[in-house]
């Protein structure tokens, strides 16, 4: 049975606002160099009035990693990850998040959605599942790569809020 991850994060600017900074090259660069691990890359980025489509390559260190892990990757957690945006009626952006995890047998699916908070400002939320249909460690793998993952949407979320105030 795959494991759940949900996340939630509040801005304070409109979703309009939020889903230009994540979707802009410059920033997803920058947030890659900064939280990419070894070798990220912006591996394609499409844009336009109908919504948006990133690939995106990033690693978690392999020194971060429990050793179940580590023997499955042989090294670092290179997640492939694929982000589709597009407007929602009514306001604000939908979309869907797929990540593949390099040397794993699985990956994580899901929604996201970007959309204006009552009283202001926004709200994100991702919510998905990851399976790694490894027997006996399965769930153990699969509990780690939703930490992982949380971690990485929780420093991303802080690296925006950074680009956001900047300007």
């Amino acid at each position: 049975m795959p494991s759940r991850i949900t996340h939630r994060a509040a801005w304070d600017v409109p979703a309009q606002d939020v889903y230009a900074e994540l979707v802009d090259a410059d920033h997803l660069r920058a947030r890659l160099q900064e939280l990419g691990g070894n070798d990220p890359a912006l591996v394609e980025h499409a844009v336009d009035d109908s919504g948006a489509r990133l690939k995106l390559r990033q690693a978690v260190p392999a020194e971060f990693l429990p050793s179940v892990i580590r023997r499955f990757t042989g090294g670092d957690l290179v997640l492939d990850r694929v982000e589709t945006w597009r407007p929602r009626d009514g306001g604000g952006y939908e979309g869907t998040v797929e990540v593949t995890v390099r040397g794993l047998p699985g990956s994580l699916s899901g929604t996201q959605r970007l959309t204006d908070a009552d009283g202001g400002g926004s709200v994100t939320e991702v919510d998905g599942e990851a399976a790694v249909n490894v027997p006996m460690v399965g769930r153990r793998v699969e509990g780690v790569v939703v930490d992982q993952v949380g971690q990485l949407l929780d420093a991303e979320d802080e690296f925006t809020r950074r680009r956001l105030a900047e300007g």
